[in-house]
């Protein structure tokens, strides 16, 4: 699974390549790409071999894209980018026509996919926001939970639109909770490292907000999710409830077993 919150902000921008780029760029995506597309839509979707190859190099392709250049967002993140109209702001409202046109040129555009660039840029903007100085409240944190999976929720939905398929609303829905799990399992994976570099952690945040109370405040949030995605799980056909079910749950389940022990010190603002 990916790890490094700006991976949205690698598509808003044009500017020249780093040679960062052709290390971490491709394993970070390789890694998003394989625990995703490989590990559950694939799986989901019973793909054959020869559809997966008729997705694969675009899906691979639009992840490094995402991951290319994260320069625009870590660049900024001391400017509040809707207050300070200044170059990075012109960049992020450039980045979606490329893209767009883009997905457009190589077929791989629908309106689920649409809907999903729309997502990583308040993703791109809240993140920004509250990166910027403003104390990131409990809404906040579960809306940039549920906003960051954006990028894979597009890789999704580009599966449909290569292979030429009506998009699947109710299994969309079905996995947005553990989507948004997995996310959080991330963050929890990463707590430690992510406080002592300074970057957003969903996690991190909730101890900023409760202190030593973050853990139960987290599994309430965790549970919600689960319970959120098993009653969904009444959308799928009862032929392949079973097998979805079983899948999905083996896939996310895993990343949210342990959560951390905030440090000792740990106060509530």
């Amino acid at each position: 699974m990916h790890h490094g919150q700006t991976r949205w902000g690698a598509v808003v921008t044009a500017a020249p390549l780093r040679l960062g780029i052709f290390t971490d760029g491709p394993r970070k995506a390789g890694g998003i790409f394989r625990d995703y597309a490989l590990r559950l839509y694939y799986p989901l979707h019973e793909l054959t071999w020869r559809d997966r190859w008729r997705c694969t190099p675009l899906l691979f392709g639009v992840e490094l894209l995402v991951y290319q250049v994260d320069a625009v967002v870590e660049r900024a993140s001391d400017v509040d980018l809707d207050r300070v109209r200044n170059e990075d702001y012109v960049t992020l409202h450039r980045y979606k026509a490329r893209f767009e046109a883009l997905l457009r040129r190589v077929r791989a555009y629908n309106s689920t996919v649409a809907h999903q660039l729309d997502m990583g840029e308040q993703y791109v903007r809240l993140e920004n926001r509250v990166t910027s100085g403003r104390l990131a409240t409990h809404e906040d944190v579960l809306r940039l939970a549920e906003l960051r999976p954006s990028d894979v929720r597009l890789m999704h939905a580009m599966i449909f639109s290569r292979l030429g398929r009506p998009v699947d609303e109710g299994l969309l829905d079905l996995l947005w909770p553990i989507e948004v799990l997995a996310d959080i399992g991330n963050d929890l994976a990463h707590y430690r490292e992510d406080v002592s570099t300074g970057q957003f952690n969903t996690y991190s945040a909730f101890v900023t907000l409760y202190g030593r109370a973050a853990p139960v405040r987290m599994r309430a949030e965790i549970d919600r999710y689960e319970h959120m995605f098993k009653t969904r799980l009444a959308s799928i056909p009862p032929s392949q409830r079973a097998r979805v079910e079983e899948l999905c749950v083996r896939w996310y389940r895993s990343r949210i077993e342990h959560l951390p022990e905030p440090p000792t010190t740990a106060t509530a603002l």
